[in-house]
């Protein structure tokens, strides 16, 4: 009986064999391609010492709009500075400042970059009318672009040579002075601006007019590192005059013309509209308007 057995089991172990070759020649295979697809999605590594890191591949870099300027101090050789300006700000701000076409609600201009001071009620054909007076939102532009130009201002310092100790007032100042003085359209990319460059597109464009680049010039001075700049738009109407200047809280000197607030002390007069104007000195004709009142004052910081 067991010789006639043996041949049996022989023949079973043999299907057993090839089986279970089978099987492992199968998940042999799986293994190697599920090998391939994870080297695939594998991570660069780094190998330091015995040590083994992994690092995520670099994220793509900001599209960034490159704007050269020419300039110098007074009497000096000139210089050369080069802004890089990302491109997701320069739109966002665009985005946020501007009225579209017919919308004129008050409700709109303060969502947009202006800031409502009155109004007034007026008849026209027997039908009551309002007229509303408003001004651009220095501050509220000024605050969101501080974070815009801590890196602009850095450029700034690099290309005028300043060292952490010295006062920048002069440098930054010759710098904007020497933008092109251009008063801006009333409508941009499609909105109502009021003829007003907000800094980031002031830098773009390449121009501005005197409340254009006086508050270009606060977002450089205010942005410098531990400064603790205070500064306000100083806005002259009468006498003829609409202009507008900065003004920083600065200890005085003989001959300078300043403006004096009773909690927070004398400010200095900065004329940024042409080059040729130090710190403190202004025309005649804007210190007898301001002497006499003609002026509105409007906080930064």
């Amino acid at each position: 009986m067991d010789k006639v057995k043996t041949p049996i089991i022989l023949v079973s172990t043999a299907k057993d064999i090839i089986l279970t070759f089978l099987v492992c020649v199968f998940i042999l295979c799986l293994v190697n391609i599920n090998g391939s697809k994870e080297n695939q999605s594998r991570l660069f590594w780094d190998f330091s010492g015995d040590n083994i890191k992994t690092s995520s591949p670099e994220p793509k870099q900001e599209k960034q709009i490159v704007r050269k300027f020419k300039w110098r101090y007074p009497k000096e050789t000139k210089r050369e500075t080069v802004f890089r300006i990302p491109e997701t700000a320069l739109k966002s701000e665009i985005k946020k400042f501007g009225v579209p076409h017919g919308q004129s609600h008050p409700f709109f201009l303060k969502k947009r970059g202006f800031k409502l001071l009155g109004k007034r009620t007026f008849m026209k054909d027997h039908i009551p009318q309002e007229q509303y007076t408003s001004i651009v939102d220095y501050q509220q532009i000024f605050q969101r672009n501080q974070e815009n130009f801590k890196e602009l201002t850095r450029c700034l310092i690099a290309s005028a040579d300043l060292s952490r100790e010295k006062d920048p007032l002069h440098a930054f100042l010759s710098f904007v002075q020497y933008i092109r003085y251009k008063l801006p359209p009333r409508y941009y990319k499609g909105k109502f601006i009021n003829s007003f460059f907000v800094p980031l597109v002031c830098l773009y464009e390449k121009y501005g007019d005197c409340d254009s680049k006086a508050l270009l010039m606060a977002e450089f001075l205010c942005s410098v590192p531990g400064a603790g700049e205070k500064a306000v738009i100083v806005l002259v109407r009468g006498r003829g005059l609409a202009h507008a200047l900065l003004a920083v809280k600065r200890k005085l000197l003989p001959g300078m013309t300043t403006l004096f607030d009773i909690k927070k002390g004398y400010y200095i007069i900065l004329e940024t509209s042409k080059p040729g104007w130090a710190p403190g000195f202004i025309s005649r004709r804007v210190t007898d308007a301001i002497k006499a009142g003609f002026f509105y004052l409007v906080a930064l910081n």
